[in-house]
């Protein structure tokens, strides 16, 4: 799994994040926005996991709500351009504040299957408003 981004800097995440996204296969990719807080959205900071077949990315905690109007520009932003190339199988995971803190230090069998395990069906457009 190649880890990518900088935590609590949405910009410089996304703009690391946008030359990856073209070897994805939009189609078959399943997008799992991940976050430490349930219910509260507005308030929410994400980490994305992007998934397609063996390959696996996941961004530093560096999007959402959490990181100001930058931050919620580059979910969205992020989001849409998933959305435009394809991608339709988003998904939201919440996972408690500790486990959310050590994804970094799990191994990529670990960090994948509890991502996936949590992740259940989301709406892309709550994320692109």
């Amino acid at each position: 799994m190649e880890r990518i981004g900088f935590k609590g800097l949405p910009e410089e995440t996304l703009e690391q994040l946008k030359p990856r996204l073209k070897k994805l296969h939009f189609p078959s990719l399943k997008v799992v926005l991940v976050t430490d807080r349930q219910g509260r959205r507005e308030r929410a900071r994400y980490r994305v996991f992007l998934v397609g077949g063996k390959h696996a990315l996941l961004t530093e905690d560096a999007f959402g709500p959490a990181y100001g109007e930058a931050g919620e520009r580059a979910l969205a932003e992020l989001v849409q351009l998933l959305r435009k190339g394809g991608a339709y199988n988003f998904k939201e995971a919440v996972l408690p504040p500790d486990v959310y803190a050590a994804l970094d230090a799990m191994d990529e069998a670990a960090a994948r299957e509890r991502l996936l395990a949590n992740a259940n069906p989301a709406d892309p457009r709550l994320y692109a408003a």
